[in-house]
């Protein structure tokens, strides 16, 4: 289970950071499965595509407010790249199977969650062609 239905009170903090990695730590890897929803609360991350040879591109740069691993909520839920912190981060952690099974209890929260990745994704989408297409 996600998380129990709760009521916060102004103020109250509803999140707490879940998360800290050092400059250079590898938050998550290529052809993983994706098993966590991952929202950057700071530092940055670079995202890193691993070429057919082994050599590896950075094609993209989060910031904190970006949510990685976006995998997470798309079948068959493996991750297509890796994400290195470039500076120490820190973030919130969302388990993504039961972030699933709650967007399946709830319609028009997955409505809403789904409508938000798309520009993501034409965005690093097109930022890994332009790395790549400097690789050739």
């Amino acid at each position: 289970m996600l998380s129990e239905e709760r009521n916060y009170k102004s103020g109250e903090e509803i999140f707490e950071e879940s998360g800290a990695f050092l400059a250079t730590s590898r938050i998550y890897e290529w052809g993983k499965e994706a098993t966590q929803l991952i929202l950057l609360t700071k530092g940055e991350v670079d995202i890193i595509f691993t070429l057919s040879e082994g050599r590896k591109v950075v094609v993209g740069n989060l910031v904190a407010g970006d949510l990685m691993a976006l995998s997470a909520l798309i079948p068959p839920y493996h991750l297509p790249a890796s994400g290195m912190a470039k500076k120490d981060c820190k973030v919130i952690q969302i388990e993504a199977k039961s972030l699933r099974e709650l967007c399946d209890q709830n319609p028009e929260l997955g409505y809403r969650l789904i409508q938000s990745i798309p520009k993501s994704l034409q965005d690093r989408l097109q930022n890994t062609w332009v790395a790549l297409a400097g690789q050739i």
